[in-house]
Formats: C-alpha cells, sequence, structure tokens
C-alpha cells in the first residue's frame, strides 16, 4: 500500500497512513530522498552557469540517490507492516510531496548551498534512522550513500558560503 504520512494536498480521498512507527519512518526517509532527487534533477536540467564537473557531480548524485538510497528504502519499506489497521498489508512508496515543487533558485551559489543542505539532511536522518534497533540493512546502506553524496556536493559549495 502507499505509505504516506499525511493526506496529500491534491487527493480528496482519504489515504491510509502508516501506523508502524518503523514503516512509518522509512516511508518519511524514502520521501525526503525522493525530494533531494528531484531538486537535484531540477538543478540539472534547469542549470545556469555550472562547470561541467558540477553538472557531471549532479548526474552522479542522481543516479546515487535512485541506486544507492531509493532503491535500498524502497525495498526495505516493502517488507514492513502497514500496521494493526492493515493486517498483512505491507507499506510501499508513495513518492510523496508535501507541496508543489517549483523552479529552483536560479544563482548558482545560492542553488549548491541549499542542495548541499537537503542532501546534508538526508544524511543525517538517514543515519539516525540505521542506528535504531529493528532497521533493515537497507536503511544502513542508503545512509552510507546519502553520506557519500552530501560530501560530494558540498565540495562544490564555494568555500564563502560553507557552514563554519
Amino acid at each position: 500500500m502507499p505509505a504516506f504520512t499525511q493526506q496529500p494536498f491534491d487527493i480528496d480521498v482519504p489515504q491510509p497512513q502508516p501506523t508502524d512507527p518503523v514503516a512509518r519512518e522509512v516511508a518519511e526517509l524514502f520521501n525526503l530522498g525522493y525530494e533531494v532527487l528531484l531538486q537535484v534533477l531540477t538543478r540539472f536540467f534547469t542549470h545556469t552557469d555550472e562547470t561541467d564537473e558540477q553538472l557531471d557531480a549532479l548526474v552522479q548524485a542522481a543516479f546515487g540517490i535512485m541506486s544507492g538510497v531509493l532503491k535500498p528504502l524502497g525495498t526495505a519499506l516493502t517488507r514492513l507492516p502497514m500496521g494493526p489497521e492493515n493486517p498483512g498489508r505491507t507499506a510501499g512508496a508513495a513518492f510523496e510531496m508535501y507541496y508543489q515543487m517549483g523552479n529552483f533558485v536560479p544563482w548558482r551559489k545560492a542553488a549548491w548551498v541549499l542542495l548541499s543542505e537537503r542532501a546534508a539532511v538526508l544524511s543525517r536522518q538517514c543515519a539516525k534512522c540505521a542506528a535504531q534497533d529493528g532497521i533493515t540493512a537497507g536503511v544502513s546502506s542508503a545512509a552510507t550513500t546519502a553520506a557519500a553524496i552530501s560530501e560530494q556536493l558540498a565540495g562544490h559549495v564555494p568555500h564563502d558560503l560553507r557552514p563554519a
């Protein structure tokens, strides 16, 4: 079942939400990874003055998120129960968006700061979830990949805009 973590703004019919705490957390991680993927792809397709190296980093990040974050999280999610309200049903990716996503900021420096920050949030949240008891190896794998992607994107943030 699609594991919506909140009622979608664009669907009138109430959607079931996972009540199993682990399924809910993994669904939220999946949605965060999906959001970061869309932001990376948006930047790639609407880039301004990025170098070839930066464009390559965006492509590598997109493929890394798809194969190294979303795939293991999605696989883990399909093995988790939706909760007692839906006996025998497992959760699935809902590809949930919490808002309508518009175009990314047009300025390269600001866009890379934002991409780097969102990738760092994804990395931290995956690592936090992976450290809990009863979490599947897929979440740990996603955490490792998310950390590498976060570090890769941070390397393209101008030095004067990096956190202290």
